[in-house]
């Protein structure tokens, strides 16, 4: 394909929505065969045309179920225990796709082969929804929906964060020295963002959001050390509060509310609260940056911090006597005296003589 305007192409009727529900829909049989080896190996199994001739389960050791299957029409029926019959699908499933052309007007066949047919059905089968499809001078981007969030990734990207989730439900791990998400990038976003180098961290760190969010719906992310996860919503809390600083508060919002899930109950959790509240403050939805802010306090955020975008917050939505509350306490945290006296100024222009009547009530309170 030559350069000029970029293709765009909606992927809706591209893309075998709800494949494999109709497919369990068709027999009983496919239902118990989903709950002996799984409902992703069963999946997984149908894309790679297999066809399972019988399962015979193990009662103690479900890897030791005995699967009889041929690997195609025409093809010698074999026996395998379950845990070889993965790696079997895994061959199968891993190998590289041929590359294909793409015309100005391609039907919905076509652009299943451009993206590859296997990829679209293994989304579907993980819930991914491919979007759009953009190819512009050579260089084709997918728009995925995934987890409440939307990501846009390489065509070659898309493809390694599918088969990272086939081998991720087949047991199989990637060759030694090949990471998906290598931490030591985090300490480098540490100091682009100190630079106020945000698009650095962004190009550093954007490529991790599909991955990190499937990991996230996996049972092997509950098997990651909490030093990992720690890493992690770190690295969704830099990667937020850059799209934040760019403005981009939209795509700021979803990223720091995919590294709360990631925190859980760690104190990392009270950072991305406050991250988001102030993300919230800049894109002026205090209401929501009120909830989000109180959140972070009660987690253990630094209230230096916290509070004066509380007041701020929440003096725009006229709960003037509150907002007074924060910035009392805001002093006694030691706030930062420019973000303090912003707020404090602004209040006092509005309330007049109240806020001095409630200044004086204040110093006499403390004088008891």
């Amino acid at each position: 394909m030559t350069g000029g305007d970029p293709q765009v192409f909606d992927l809706s009727a591209a893309r075998p929505d709800g494949w494999f529900d109709e497919v369990i829909k068709q027999s009983k049989d496919f239902e118990a065969a989903s709950e002996l080896i799984g409902r992703h190996t069963l999946g997984l199994a149908l894309i790679a045309g297999v066809r399972i001739v019988s399962l015979s389960p193990d009662p103690q050791t479900a890897d030791l179920t005995t699967v009889e299957f041929a690997m195609g029409p025409g093809e010698a029926v074999r026996e395998a225990p379950l845990s070889d019959f993965r790696q079997t699908l895994g061959a199968a499933l891993l190998s590289p796709l041929q590359p294909q052309s793409l015309s100005q007007s391609p039907d919905v066949e076509a652009l299943q082969a451009y993206i590859g047919g296997r990829y679209l059905l293994e989304a579907a089968l993980f819930d991914v929804q491919p979007l759009e499809l953009r190819v512009e001078l050579g260089l084709a981007e997918i728009t995925l929906g995934f987890n409440d969030l939307r990501h846009v990734l390489t065509l070659e990207d898309f493809r390694d964060v599918i088969d990272e989730r086939v081998r991720t439900e087949l047991g199989m791990r990637r060759p030694s020295g090949e990471m998906a998400i290598d931490l030591a990038i985090v300490e480098r976003a540490q100091e682009a963002n100190a630079d106020h180098n945000f698009g650095a961290t962004i190009a550093m760190l954007s490529p991790w959001i599909a991955p990190i969010s499937m990991l996230l719906r996996t049972g092997e992310a509950a098997e990651l050390a909490e030093e990992v996860h720690g890493q992690l919503s770190l690295s969704l809390d830099l990667l937020g509060s850059a799209y934040a600083s760019l403005g981009e508060y939209e795509a700021a919002n979803e990223i720091l509310r995919l590294g709360i899930q990631w925190a859980g109950d760690s104190g990392k959790a009270a950072d991305l609260y406050l991250a988001l509240g102030r993300a919230s403050v800049s894109a002026a939805k205090h209401g929501e940056a009120i909830g989000l802010l109180r959140r972070a306090i009660e987690l253990g955020a630094d209230e230096a911090q916290a509070l004066p975008l509380l007041a701020q917050s929440l003096a725009a939505r006229d709960q003037n006597l509150a907002a007074m509350v924060c910035i009392a306490r805001a002093r006694d945290a030691r706030a930062d005296t420019a973000v303090l006296q912003a707020a404090h100024d602004d209040l006092r222009a509005r309330l007049g003589e109240h806020w001095s009547r409630f200044e004086a009530w204040l110093g006499g309170a403390a004088a008891e």
